[in-house]
Order: structure tokens, then sequence, then C-alpha cells
């Protein structure tokens, strides 16, 4: 029996995904392609090595073995490589998804530090749901990941990823200046369970929590409003459209449409650094330690 490296890297790339679709994402093959290679291990070791599973794929005893032969060599692979270029001039792409609030309020300024002391790095950046940037981080299509876990409605891990707290902030009541819980510094959310509220995403992290902190407290929100930008639901709650739990770091300032106030049941909001449980190219890492340097600084 003679296996090549080549075919087991695809033996690995679809343990991590579940999925020959992912898999040739993930190494920028075409999915019959990926099927083709597995067909060939199947051949060269006399049985199958992956079955049908719902929409994707699961691995027979035989496909794990080799699966986790392959994971090593990986790992191997990548540690000899970044070995080798120690003490060159560090570069390569990084992948990073991060939800909106993130980019605005702590990674804008770290990748413009970073870009000063790593040139050769090249940072590509998107916004969007925490729930989508974790199923392509485990796909390979991201390195890092910047994501919400509320207390309330903590962030699932799957295997493979392991996440750092950032920093935590704290949900505030947003609510119009003139409504009458806004003369009271601690706002239960019972006494306000019957009014409309805003949210982001449906079934986002934050419609999530939002909703357990309500059952948590015997009630049910009703959410009308689904926006994904905080800067459009502060807008709704100025104009008496809808409350909103948003998270702040610091104790927001009141303004003239528009005021914050405690929240009980209290709730938090944890920005994590989500990464891949294996060893990262040098370029990857010298990311991730910034970012984690970044987050240390700040206040806790």
């Amino acid at each position: 029996m003679d296996l090549e490296w080549s075919r087991l890297r695809i033996l690995d790339a679809v343990a991590r995904t579940g999925s020959v679709t992912h898999a040739a994402e993930m190494l920028h093959l075409t999915g019959p392609a990926v099927s083709q290679q597995l067909r060939r291990i199947e051949a060269e070791i006399g049985r199958p090595v992956v079955v049908a599973a719902g929409r994707g794929v699961k691995l027979t005893d035989a496909g794990r073995l080799l699966a986790d032969c392959a994971a090593q060599v990986a790992e191997l692979t990548q540690q000899a490589k970044n070995d080798l270029d120690d003490g060159a001039d560090l570069s390569g792409t990084v992948r990073i998804g991060a939800i909106a609030s993130a980019i605005r309020g702590f990674l804008t300024p770290e990748l413009v530090a970073l870009r000063t002391v790593h040139p050769g790095v090249v940072v590509t950046l998107e916004d969007g749901e925490t729930d989508a940037h974790l199923d392509r981080l485990t796909r390979g299509s991201l390195d890092l990941v910047i994501a919400e876990s509320w207390g309330a409605a903590p962030l699932p891990l799957p295997a493979g990823v392991t996440a750092a707290v950032l920093f935590r902030e704290r949900g505030y009541l947003a609510l119009p200046a003139d409504h009458p819980a806004s003369a009271h510094a601690t706002v239960d959310i019972r006494d306000v369970a019957d009014e409309v509220w805003s949210t982001c995403a449906r079934d986002s992290r934050d419609h999530a929590a939002l909703v357990q902190i309500a059952r948590a407290a015997g009630v049910d929100p009703v959410i009308r409003h689904f926006v994904a930008d905080p800067h459009t639901q502060k807008t709704l709650v100025a104009q008496g459209l809808g409350l909103a739990c948003l998270p702040f770091s610091s104790p927001p300032a009141d303004a003239e449409d528009i005021v914050y106030r405690r929240l009980t049941p209290a709730a938090h909001r944890d920005i994590t650094l989500l990464t891949h449980d294996c060893t990262p190219s040098r370029a990857v890492a010298a990311v991730r330690d910034a970012l984690l340097d970044g987050g240390s600084a700040l206040p806790r």
C-alpha cells in the first residue's frame, strides 16, 4: 500500500470540515476532484474512508485513522516551515472575520499598529455574524475570528477551535429620553416586558441573549425589529419605535433623545478571539498575539 501525502491532505480537510464541498473550498479544488482523490485512497487501502451523513460525510474507522495521521503530518509540516522561516522577514496573508462593532472600536487601531511592525503581513477583513464566521473558521476559509459570546447565550465551540476573551462589555437598556423608566438608574426587564424591542439579526447572538435574559426573568420580549447595525437600532429607540439592549465597554453617555440604563438581570458580552488549535503560520501567530496583547491592555 503506497499512500501519497497529497491525498491524505485531502482526507484531513474532509475530516476537518465534514463535507466534500467545504474541503474543496478549503483546498481551492473542485468537489469532483476531492471525491476522485477519496476514491483513489479507498482503492489503495481496499476499504471505504467516508460514508454519506446527511448533507455531508463522516469518516469510517479506517478514514479516521488515516485522517489522524494526516493531521499529525500537517502539524509537523507547518512547524518545520515555521522553523525554516524563522529569522526571515514576516510575510503572508491573514484572513480575519469580525463583528462590525469590534472592527470599529478595537480591531482598526490594532491593524494600524500591526502594519507598522509587520509591513509584510497582508490582512484581509470581513464583517458579519459570529456563527457564520465560526463556520468559515472550521472550514479553513478564515484564520482568525473576533466573535461575540453573551453570558446569557454562550457561543458553542466546535472541536478544534479555541477561544480567548479580549474584553468584556456590559449590556445597557437603551430607551427614549422621555420614557417613564428613564427616571431609574436600573430597570428590571420585567417592567418593560410588554414594550417593543429591536435586536440584531434573527437568531444572532444578540437576539438569543435578549430572549434568554428575558426568559430567565419569566417574560418573553416582543421583538419586532431585526437590525444588524447598532446605530440604526439607536435611531429606532430615539424615535420611540422600540427598546434595545446594547453592549458598551464603559457606561455610555445619555443623549438628548436616548438614554441608557443598567438592566436587571444583568447582561454582559465577551468579545473573544477564535483560533484553530493547530500550529498556525508565523504570520497568523503574529496577528493573533498582537490582538491578544491589545485586548489584555484594555481596562477590565
